[in-house]
């Protein structure tokens, strides 16, 4: 599906919040099943999260309907991408990729050298990350850690 002109980028607002959520929702049960019900107890404090750090959030609309979104955080100072979202038909079209390159393109613009993230093993998305410039720079459990030198 080609996104063409009615593609557009924006910046989240609280409105975005229950998409964000629902994808959110759907990545667990697609790739973390085993991790749902712990996920579910901590909900409240994910809205948070994502709230707290909209400011920091590119959506991707077609149509005027949310398709994805790409969000970061300063996390122990370093830019972080929090989550990263495409939705399922609007996949394997290069919008992941113009999503993670506006989230670091923002974090450049922010201030920040380096753009960091973690992505479960069995993700396939790690494969876009790869593919993005970042690098292997360890491991945390079930999760592959990535750097992005953002510097010139």
């Amino acid at each position: 599906m080609g996104h063409g002109p009615d593609l557009r980028w924006r910046a989240a607002d609280g409105a975005d919040l229950p998409f964000i959520q629902a994808a959110e929702l759907e990545y667990i049960r697609a790739h973390e099943p085993d991790q749902e019900a712990a996920w579910l107890e901590v909900v409240d404090r994910n809205r948070q999260l994502w709230a707290e750090n909209l400011v920091r959030t590119t959506v991707a609309e077609v149509g005027g309907t949310p398709v994805g979104y790409g969000m970061w955080a300063v996390m122990g100072g370093i830019a972080t991408v929090v989550t990263l979202h495409v939705s399922p038909t609007h996949r394997r079209h290069g919008l992941g990729r113009r999503l993670l390159d506006a989230v670091a393109d923002d974090a450049r613009r922010n201030g920040h050298d380096v753009l960091a993230l973690g992505v479960q093993r069995s993700n396939p998305a790690r494969h876009l990350y790869e593919a993005a410039g970042f690098t292997p720079a360890g491991e945390d459990g079930d999760y592959l850690l990535f750097r992005r030198n953002l510097a010139g």
